[in-house]
């Protein structure tokens, strides 16, 4: 199956959807330090390239 990107930026509920997680392993993610986040107002969001750049890099990390 393969996901289409109707935004450049996700959102938590997005994010979760995207990834199969929960909401909050989501909200988890925005918190951690190594990941995107970009906060506008109180918003927690992630662009599409930046989630794409950091699944690779962390995969890369896990193999290593």
């Amino acid at each position: 199956m393969t996901a289409q990107v109707k935004c450049i930026t996700l959102s938590a509920r997005d994010l979760a959807e995207l990834l199969g997680i929960s909401r909050s392993a989501a909200y988890a993610l925005f918190h951690r330090e190594d990941f995107p986040t970009l906060k506008i107002g109180r918003r927690l969001l992630v662009t599409h390239d930046a989630l794409m750049q950091w699944l690779k890099e962390d995969a890369a990390k896990k193999s290593a």
